[in-house]
């Protein structure tokens, strides 16, 4: 594995460890809910095993995050311009996707006060805390 696949590998094992850390969930929980052997996750992240995509989708799942959310938080902005390659798969994918419906006519929202938008955000976000520190069904 050379330098830079090294440097990726060690963002997305802080990326995990950082997650679980925040989310108060142990390497212990974590290997009983993928019925992993104890000290298998510490072997994982100390690069005693080699971290696999399995690996990175499971444990990711297990503290309740999707693979989405986990790559969004390992990769939240592009950090340089995206490649050619990326640049031409975008556009194929464009050209095979169905153009968006246009959105329904809808009437404008009645206007919020301060407290209802605070309020508003402070359930939101009480609720998303709560569906990541749900285990994930299956």
């Amino acid at each position: 594995m050379d330098l830079q696949d090294k440097d990726e590998v060690e963002r997305l094992i802080r990326v995990l460890t950082t997650a679980m850390r925040i989310l108060d969930i142990s390497n212990r929980e974590i290997e009983k809910r993928l019925q992993m052997s104890p000290s298998y996750l510490s072997r994982l992240f100390n690069g005693l095993i080699e971290l696999r995509m399995e690996h990175l989708l499971a444990i990711s799942r297990a503290i309740g995050l999707t693979p989405a959310e986990f790559f969004s938080l390992a990769y939240p902005k592009r950090s340089a311009p995206p490649s050619e390659a990326a640049l031409r798969l975008r556009r194929v994918l464009q050209e095979l996707s169905p153009p968006p419906a246009p959105p329904p006519p809808s009437s404008p929202a009645p206007a919020l006060r301060a407290d209802e938008i605070e309020r508003k955000i402070e359930e939101t976000v009480q609720r998303l805390l709560g569906e990541i520190g749900r285990p994930s069904p299956g």
